[in-house]
């Protein structure tokens, strides 16, 4: 497996909330060639540094396996595109665990996810890629600042966000529905809600939702 550039890892976890990291199976995958492995470390320490890898997570997989999975990929020497679309029951992830994570390329939520953090992923220099599932209702102030590589913002569901700015003032979205311009709306010092946070339709602003939350 040294020898490939580009893998597919699969991840599968079961448990709550809060249960400990669990990886009951480690497939990678090139194609035809597979391989199982017994954890997530082990199969990313064994790529060539600089190498890119798609990390596919499904089962049921708690906080406490995201903070993991963020850790491992934060200290090893491959870029990864992050899939937690196949996810269950994971509604919000705590303490914006993949902060300045520079190996990060690309995120993919959960389906059920509700709201992503104030600061979420800032400093995620290399982050390229980001899709944001039709149930996320809030998303914080700077969640993706200084993400200087983001290229695409895909919204699942691209109508009824406004954004809120710090007085609590409501202002009106141009279309989110074209992915490679988002970024430039909220994610750099220039775009127009880049000190703002993006919400539903229906969603109240908070003094919490200004300080953080994911």
């Amino acid at each position: 497996m040294r020898n490939f550039s580009k893998l597919a890892i699969v991840v599968s976890h079961e448990g709550n909330d809060d249960s400990d990291f669990y990886e009951p199976v480690v497939k990678m995958s090139n194609g035809s060639n597979s391989v199982q492995c017994s954890d997530f470390e082990s199969a990313l320490g064994m790529l060539p540094p600089g190498s890119e890898v798609s990390v596919i997570a499904n089962g049921t997989v708690g906080n406490k396996t995201v903070h993991r999975l963020a850790r491992v990929i934060k200290e090893g020497c491959v870029f990864v595109a992050l899939d937690l679309s196949q996810v269950t029951e994971l509604a919000k992830v705590y303490d914006s665990p993949f902060q300045g994570n520079e190996n990060l390329r690309e995120i993919h939520f959960p389906k059920n996810l509700k709201s992503i953090n104030e600061n979420a992923f800032s400093r995620c220099s290399n982050l390229v890629t980001v899709s944001i599932p039709a149930t996320c209702e809030q998303i914080g102030v700077h969640a993706f600042a200084g993400c200087e590589q983001l290229r695409t913002i895909n919204f699942d569901d691209y109508d009824g966000w406004a954004a809120v700015n710090a007085e609590k003032q409501s202002l009106s979205i141009d279309n989110l529905s074209v992915p490679d311009e988002n970024p430039s709306k909220f994610v750099f010092r220039t775009g127009a809600y880049y000190d703002c946070q993006l919400m539903k339709s229906g969603q109240k602003a908070s003094q919490k939702d200004f300080e953080g939350s994911s």
